[in-house]
């Protein structure tokens, strides 16, 4: 064998040591792990195909899938506490094309925490209990499991959670956000997109949208907070028959609906802006909803 050679496989073999396995061409099957701390970050970019996430028990990072045939390179290194798997394009102006389709699957340490950033490649995260922050322009995102956090963010892809989280987060501009178990702190925020939050115990809430629909579905802690407004979409919240709550709403030219007893009476006979005050129980959460032309309602479960 030629020296030269035997350099090459010993920097290979110092790249391994080192968590920076040599790089990836294009069209090839992916496969790779490396050591992690249980509570790594890990950081993963991919312009377009998919993206899995799984947790599970073992301090190690895998990567499986295979990247697209017009890629540049595929990267996975880092240390322990930090590694980055990323899908780097020769043209990044061409995230369009199915030729730079990259599917990758990567199992993380359930305790750790994950960034996701993709352009049109779908986000799928499931059995992971750590930290999550996924980012996609038009890729949906699909999570479910009992995540410590999740801030969720697309402009037009739709964003689905199912599972208890202590903390949510989730914006959209036209895309739909279903959030399904969550509890504690929820936002949610969308521009025209439909926003629908089926939760536990909320100790603080904000949902808002400017043209989309908002519906709500949860019970309140003590000491509660929830705000909703909307420009002109509609606004449901179901409350349970026993919400110990201060009731604040208002319309300016909207319907409002209470099944808790007490109706909305118009501000002024000059204008038709409505508003809603009551209070349920000893009052000990705070509601406030309020719209521009979107009509509201408030349902007792």
């Amino acid at each position: 064998m030629r020296p030269t050679n035997i350099r090459n496989l010993g920097a290979a073999a110092l790249l391994l040591g080192l968590g920076l396995a040599p790089a990836l061409t294009a069209g090839q099957e992916v496969d790779r792990t490396l050591d992690a701390a249980p509570d790594a970050i890990v950081e993963i970019e991919n312009t377009a195909g998919s993206v899995e996430v799984r947790g599970w028990s073992n301090n190690q990072v895998q990567v499986t899938g295979r990247i697209g045939d017009d890629v540049e390179e595929f990267i996975a290194e880092g240390s322990p506490s930090r590694i980055v798997i990323e899908v780097e394009t020769r043209d990044r102006g061409r995230w369009h094309s199915r030729d730079i389709e990259s599917r990758l699957e990567i199992m993380v340490p359930e305790g750790a925490r994950v960034e996701i950033e993709t352009v049109s490649a779908s986000i799928d995260v499931d059995d992971f209990a750590g930290r999550l922050e996924a980012d996609s322009v038009s890729g949906s995102i699909e999570v479910e499991g009992s995540l410590k956090t999740a801030d969720l963010e697309s402009v037009s892809g739709s964003i689905r959670l199912r599972g208890s989280n202590t903390r949510t987060v989730a914006e959209s501009v036209s895309g739909s956000i279903r959030l399904d178990g969550v509890s504690d702190r929820v936002e949610a925020s969308t521009v025209s997109g439909t926003v629908e939050v089926g939760a536990g115990e909320i100790e603080r809430g904000d949902l808002e949208s400017v043209s989309g629909t908002v519906r709500l579905e949860c019970s309140l802690a003590r000491g509660a907070r929830l705000d909703i407004s909307s420009h002109s979409g509609n606004v449901t919240v179901t409350l349970p028959a026993s919400v110990s709550a201060s009731f604040e709403a208002e319309t300016f030219s909207g319907r409002i609906d209470n099944d808790f007893g007490p109706q909305a009476e118009r501000n002024s006979k000059w204008v038709p802006s409505k508003s809603l005050e009551f209070t349920t129980g000893d009052g000990d959460a705070q509601v406030t909803l309020e719209t521009f032309s979107g009509n509201l309602r408030i349902e007792r479960r």
